[in-house]
């Protein structure tokens, strides 16, 4: 055989092997290591259905066509299983894809929201990314990063919306979206849980006011029990004329002044601020911190009884009574 057209034939054999390589193995089979080909980053937010996160991956360039990766990935019983998060796929197929996407490990961040929080607290769960507490900020002014249920009970103080945030643990693709995703998240779980419990035509102001209330009985409550009834107490002494003397109150104003406060002293219930409660009648200004959804439902469905006074015990569990005479006797006798 002339030495040219073995040349030629050893220049197609290696053509059609590049192009195997390159071009067919990361559509067929895309499970297969890939050398000569990059990986698409594709971010997937949470709550996104299969065909959402499918036209997700058809825009990032993984996928050409949607819906059938969505269908793809039902055959594969994976429709109800992406999780949020970063993907790095290589683009191929529907069927290829999809089977990227049953083995996928996707990164996400990890933010928990613990009840008791403060605004600074929660703004603090986006310091693992540079100018993440600024764009968490941000994003709580912005009506629309917040579940369209949500909306309408929304106070213009971002500080006080974090009454509307309820505390879980939530994974988040990573970026400049993440907070903005956590709160539509966050935003969506408070209206299954709580905002389900509201009454018809609850009056914006109300609903606030309720809030305020639940992140009271937040600030005072250890025992799950304990809540309905603390509620009630608070608004029987509001009925009454009484200051509600809530020591969540006092604790949260000292906070505000940067002096973290875990004890309180008689001297300490004299500090000047619209969130004390022993010196200012009725709720304060606004939210003192993130209420569960246990204080919710109290707030909501506060226990009625003919309590007035109470003081936390040695155990944490508070101690209940019917006058002020009857309180300090009771205190008198614990030695508190």
């Amino acid at each position: 055989m002339p030495k040219k057209n073995e040349d030629l034939i050893l220049f197609l054999i290696a053509a059609a092997l590049y192009s195997f390589v390159v071009f067919y193995l990361p559509f067929a089979c895309p499970e297969l290591p890939h050398t000569l080909s990059q990986k698409i980053e594709v971010v997937i937010p949470g709550g996104a259905s299969a065909l959402e996160a499918a036209a997700i991956f058809e825009k990032g360039g993984v996928a050409d066509d949607a819906q059938a990766l969505s269908h793809a990935m039902a055959e594969l019983g994976i429709d109800r299983a992406i999780k949020p998060g970063l993907y790095r796929l290589f683009k191929s197929t529907p069927k290829g894809v999809a089977r990227q996407l049953a083995n996928a490990k996707p990164e996400a961040n990890k933010i928990t929201l613990i009840p008791g929080s403060g605004s600074r607290a929660l703004a603090a769960l986006f310091d693992y990314e540079e100018g993440g507490r600024e764009l968490f900020v941000a994003a709580m002014k912005d009506d629309g990063n917040f579940h369209s249920g949500v909306r309408e009970y929304l106070p213009d103080s971002a500080d006080a919306r974090m009454i509307f945030l309820l505390p879980e643990t939530y994974f988040v693709a990573p970026g400049k979206g993440a907070a903005a995703e956590f709160i539509k998240r966050a935003s969506a779980l408070w209206l299954e849980r709580v905002g389900s419990e509201l009454p018809k035509n609850s009056r914006k102001e109300v609903v606030l006011q309720s809030g305020i209330l639940a992140s009271l009985v937040e600030g005072e409550a250890k025992a799950a029990d304990e809540r309905p009834l603390l509620a009630g107490i608070f608004l029987s002494r509001m009925q009454k004329k009484m200051r509600l003397q809530s020591c969540a109150s006092v604790v949260y104003a000292w906070g505000e002044r940067g002096v973290k406060k875990r004890n309180l002293s008689y001297g300490d219930l004299k500090i000047d601020s619209p969130y004390n409660t022993y010196r200012n009648e009725g709720l304060p200004p606004s939210p003192i911190c993130v209420p569960s959804a246990q204080s919710w439902l109290a707030a909501l469905h506060p226990r009625k009884s003919d309590f007035l006074f109470f003081f936390a015990g040695r155990d944490g569990r508070h101690v209940f009574s019917k006058s002020y005479e009857e309180h300090l006797r009771k205190q008198k006798e614990l030695g508190l």
